[in-house]
């Protein structure tokens, strides 16, 4: 028993030390924490990537590098050659892709490497980039965290005020590849010396960038996709009352949606699909333009569903002019008439823009505020 025990301590210490063999410390790694991708001026891809510096020594705590490439993996070669580190895509936080790049044809081709390879990471956010790459990589924001993580923390900060989509390499495979839902991700933009979510980037199936969402469609989507990520605050336009000079007169309505109930009936009917899209929304107001009391709160809860039933209602038509499907409904047309959908499934966005979409909303008012 006693040799057992001495020859079992024997080899569970030659398989501890034989684990640090592989050791590499921090001061050793060039920790990829940012990828870009982009189009210069002359034409050619070029790639970026971002790292933190741990060295006291140095005076600038991030490290950027520029490769003119078609390959990620040649890249991540050619950049060995220039840093202090072996290069780890691990923790990959963000990939910028760039205006240009979304619109030639295959340039999801770019990105394979994260998706063969099993040392990256595919929760790392895909944002696109309306403008140049360079010049987010080159901004040096002030008062904020390094840029690998400022953005990083936008994304995830627009998304939970669901002014903006989050997509990670992960959702972004899954949307490619799937038939019944059109691709789409964060937007970022730099404005005036400030970097912003401008919106959310949509493409067509091709994969090819066709349009880009602003803030309140953003909102829209959600709604109808039935996403509530985090607080979803909703503002419409009221009716002036009396409008007097001199005087501040606000307009807006806002409030919080604090659920959505989502309810999608199909038919399919004389060659076209029928989605009826019923949302059920508990709202708790946030801003009204005149005092709330039992006489006037069912009057403003119609008000809020009939100026969000129009503006929904329009927006689905301006989706289905673009031939852009980012709610989803291939989905639905798939699970109920599969039939039909295997004629179409390969060009749902011309069966998607024949659709009859008819968006019924169903305000129900939770909360009024404190003051009345």
């Amino acid at each position: 028993m006693k040799k057992f025990a001495k020859c079992f301590f024997s080899v569970m210490l030659l398989i501890g030390l034989s684990g640090c063999n592989d050791k590499i410390n921090i001061e050793d790694i060039t920790i990829a924490l940012l990828y870009g991708v982009d189009i210069d001026k002359h034409g050619d891809v070029i790639i970026y990537m971002a790292s933190p510096v741990f060295s006291k020594d140095a005076k600038e705590k991030t490290e950027q590098f520029k490769v003119k490439s078609l390959s990620l993996r040649e890249a991540r070669d050619i950049i060995d050659s220039r840093a202090t580190g072996i290069t780890a895509g691990g923790k990959v936080q963000t990939v910028l892709i760039g205006r240009k790049v979304t619109e030639q044809k295959n340039w999801y081709s770019l990105l394979d490497l994260f998706y063969r390879d099993a040392k990256m990471r595919l929760n790392a956010d895909l944002v696109f980039v309306n403008g140049s790459v360079s010049d987010i990589i080159e901004f040096r924001p002030k008062n904020k965290p390094r840029l690998t993580i400022f953005i990083a923390q936008l994304i995830k900060t627009a998304n939970y005020r669901n002014v903006s989509v989050r997509t990670t390499l992960a959702k972004y495979y899954k949307l490619y590849y799937e038939k019944g839902i059109t691709p789409y991700a964060p937007e970022l933009a730099l404005k005036d010396n400030v970097l912003e979510v401008s919106g959310t980037t949509l493409l067509n199936d091709q994969n090819e960038y066709r349009r880009t969402l602003s803030l309140k469609e953003t909102l829209l989507l959600k709604i109808l996709q039935d996403k509530n990520d985090g607080q979803l605050s909703m503002w419409l336009n009221a009716k002036q009352q009396n409008k007097n000079e001199n005087t501040i007169s606000n307009c807006k309505i806002s409030f919080y949606i604090n659920d959505i109930k989502r309810n999608v009936t199909k038919k399919y009917r004389d060659g076209k699909y029928q989605f009826n899209i019923n949302l059920k929304l508990p709202v708790a107001i946030t801003e009204s333009p005149i005092k709330l009391n039992d006489n006037t709160q069912g009057k403003l809860e119609k008000e809020i569903e009939k100026d969000l039933q129009k503006e929904l209602d329009l927006f689905v038509k301006s989706l289905q002019n673009d031939k852009l499907d980012p709610i989803g409904l291939g989905l639905f047309a798939r699970s109920f008439k599969y039939s039909e959908w295997k004629k179409v499934e390969n060009n749902w966005v011309s069966a998607f823009q024949q659709s009859n979409i008819k968006v019924k909303v169903n305000i129900i008012l939770v909360s009024k505020g404190i003051s009345m």
